[in-house]
């Protein structure tokens, strides 16, 4: 069950108010915790009317989150509005988003900064990171660098991951300052370490790329495992790849399925296209042209060419789908628009030999010709065999 505030903050002014108010606050607290919002509304209620900071930061919640009372942006800003001008950091924060999102009231990222600024100041942590935020993509503000990291950097003291993550992120890329995959590393360790899955996979990416650490495949295929747990779709993708090619561990075809039908799930193309690959060659699992065609006609769904060509072979021999030669022209012209040079010599094919279409001499001169021109300027060797 949700918690609404900090039990120290709680039990500071509750003793600051005497034993009714701690009293009957608590007792809204104990039915919060319980589920029963009504009552917390209840007790809570008289309390904000007569002044308390936390019981009006605690009905703005309620507003805010629609639980035990209809949700109301414009009744959640005026507790928080109340709570905020006793110094509530949370609240300052919460009108902070509010105002940057533009319920309740009209959107300002201007207001949107003052609050989070006092919340900042206050030493909240998202407030922090927020402000570095604006700063950083310039939402309501010039963007400036400088600000952006000040705030990131007290953010990601407190242990905020997203602001470890995005002050790795800068450091890695030196688009805003100096690139230093060393500080990158850091930072992004330090996210990893709050189970920040995007740091996880970039760590996995410079180890095994060799960025700023010793490159090691085996550091690699960690992080990747630890992102790819928490669903990150393309360490689930890395992962198949090393399994299935023996990159950083033994070659283990099954635990590449595994890791790429995961990613597939997720809508990953590359994915797709290989369990296409595995179970038409009988890699990790028992060869099935079927549920090969079933995976290309997934990634072919979403332009991949490689697999439009695949599947266009398979439509053309009748393995794992009924034999329909147009279907495999059609499949074929999808892929060579795109420049796949094996798709482009495959229509001249079926235009001299007149396979879904009518013999054409001319066309298949003109397919014959862009075959060519593709694969020199691709230096293009057959992937037939290969997974990607």
């Amino acid at each position: 069950m949700k918690k609404f505030l900090i039990v120290t903050i709680v039990s500071f002014l509750v003793h600051c108010a005497g034993p009714v108010f701690a009293d009957d606050f608590q007792d809204g607290l104990d039915a919060a915790g319980n589920g029963d919002f009504t009552t917390a509304y209840n007790k809570w209620e008289p309390l904000a009317r007569r002044g308390s900071a936390l019981a009006q930061f605690n009905l703005g919640l309620m507003y805010d989150k629609g639980e035990g009372v209809k949700r109301n942006y414009r009744k959640a800003v005026k507790w928080y509005k109340l709570a905020a001008k006793q110094g509530i950091a949370s609240a300052q924060f919460n009108l902070g988003m509010l105002y940057s999102k533009g319920k309740g009231v009209r959107q300002s990222f201007k207001k949107a900064r003052m609050f989070y600024k006092r919340a900042a100041k206050q030493g909240n942590a998202s407030a922090q990171f927020n402000l570095g935020l604006m700063y950083d993509i310039g939402e309501g503000v010039t963007p400036d660098y400088k600000r952006a990291i000040k705030w990131y950097r007290l953010a990601a003291q407190q242990n905020n991951a997203q602001a470890q993550f995005n002050l790795g992120s800068l450091y890695e890329s030196g688009e805003r300052v100096t690139q230093d995959y060393k500080k990158a590393i850091k930072w992004y360790k330090l996210a990893a370490g709050n189970n920040n899955e995007l740091a996880q996979f970039k760590l996995g990416n410079l180890f095994e790329k060799g960025k700023g650490v010793v490159k090691s495949d085996k550091e690699a295929l960690k992080w990747y495992r630890l992102a790819a747990d928490q669903g990150n779709e393309t360490a689930q993708f890395n992962l198949g790849y090393m399994y299935s090619r023996g990159i950083g561990v033994g070659q283990n075809y099954s635990e590449a399925v595994k890791w790429y039908r995961l990613a597939a799930g997720q809508g990953n193309v590359l994915a797709m296209f290989n369990l296409g690959v595995f179970y038409s060659e009988g890699r990790g699992a028992r060869q099935n042209y079927s549920k090969a065609a079933s995976w290309f006609r997934l990634a072919a769904k979403k332009g991949d060419a490689e697999a439009q060509f695949r599947l266009g072979m398979m439509y053309e021999e009748g393995d794992g789908v009924e034999k329909d030669v147009e279907k495999a022209v059609k499949l074929y012209r999808f892929a060579a628009d795109q420049g796949h040079a094996m798709a482009q010599g495959s229509l001249g094919w079926m235009y001299i030999n007149g396979k879904g279409v009518e013999e054409d001499l001319d066309e298949a001169a003109k397919w014959y010709r862009r075959s060519e021109q593709s694969r020199k300027s691709k230096n293009e060797e057959s992937p037939l065999s290969s997974l990607r």
